[in-house]
């Protein structure tokens, strides 16, 4: 008796009627032995990956698939639900008479003799079975309409995500996995000040807390040292109040400005050389400037919102892309 294989298979919810066109035919990545299916179902993209060996094996494969669908976001600004829950498998006692009832509830003809159905689960999200199983999905939902390319171009990217990218398994693949989850939320946003607004936030979650220069963090510390004095010698509840509160913002203060540690991050991340980085660094503190006014004044001319979304935007593709370990795109 020949061992099992298994499938894995990937669906992620797509805003866009035809993300990504060519689709019809179910085109396939090769990625070393590896083979990927790619189709799209309603606004569901889904990726089957075959012929594992177990379980384990094909779980251990869905990172480079998450790799390669966050490419995919990144160079062609396909937004999606990045919902990779594992999804549970009913299993009916009885598959030949749960195909039939399947089938007549959707109002499609029964073949006899019938394929037992061996599954039914959620569409979106990640399942594994064995391959030879007869497994159904359903979900329900509406599409909205947003960018889209072609298959090619498709193909390149999530093949390139797949094959190279890496994801960390510290802080940073946390801080990243927030940072995505705002990138494509800015392509749901209705304005460009909202979206613009999302992606400082991307690149805010990005940017790594660092601590001001020694000197200003031991004057910080002996502000500390008398507040908290201070403190414990204050009768008055309201003073007590004030004082704590004081004492969490120079804790705060110790930490580098977000400004800073946004220009800190193009210059250490962005993979474009010195000269490019100082550009790149310059145009982003600008448009961070520009986020401030727009914040605390609500005015800013529409000609330099629209520049520095651009710029945020190029900037948070950049970051994403570095932190995958994938080539830059300038």
């Amino acid at each position: 008796m020949s061992r099992p294989r298994y499938t894995l298979r990937v669906s992620v919810k797509v805003h866009g009627t035809m993300p990504i066109t060519g689709l019809e035919k179910e085109p396939t990545i090769t990625v070393g032995q590896r083979t990927v299916t790619v189709k799209q179902r309603s606004q569901y993209l889904i990726l089957l990956a075959r012929d594992f060996n177990s379980e384990a094996e094909a779980e251990a494969f869905l990172d480079q698939i998450k790799a390669g669908l966050w490419n995919l976001a990144i160079e062609y600004n396909i937004a999606f639900d990045a919902d990779f829950q594992r999804r549970t498998i009913q299993r009916p006692d009885h598959p030949e008479q749960a195909a039939r009832n399947v089938a007549r509830s959707f109002g499609l003809p029964i073949e006899e003799p019938v394929q037992p159905l061996q599954g039914l689960s959620d569409e979106q999200g990640y399942t594994i079975f064995q391959s030879d199983e007869n497994i159904r999905f359903f979900a329900f939902g509406t599409v909205i309409a947003y960018e889209s390319t072609g298959w090619e171009n498709a193909r390149e990217a999530l093949a390139e995500g797949i094959r190279n990218a890496r994801l960390r398994t510290d802080g940073q693949d946390i801080a990243f996995a927030t940072a995505m989850d705002l990138y494509l939320s800015s392509f749901y946003e209705t304005t460009i000040r909202a979206r613009f607004l999302t992606l400082m936030m991307c690149l805010e979650v990005l940017a790594p807390v660092t601590q001001r220069h020694p000197a200003a963090v031991r004057a910080l510390c002996e502000l500390n040292g008398l507040v908290d004095a201070q403190v414990k010698n204050e009768n008055d509840e309201e003073a007590r109040d004030a004082l704590d509160a004081l004492l969490r913002e120079i804790d705060f203060k110790k930490e580098t400005s977000i400004r800073r540690r946004v220009r800190r991050l193009i210059l250490d991340e962005a993979p474009l050389g010195q000269d490019a980085n100082e550009a790149r660094a310059k145009a982003v503190v600008e448009a961070y400037d520009l986020r401030g006014t727009m914040v605390h004044t609500g005015v800013v001319e529409s000609d330099r919102l629209r520049e520095a979304n651009n710029t945020a935007l190029q900037a948070v593709k950049l970051i994403l892309r570095a932190r995958l370990g994938l080539s830059s795109r300038a």
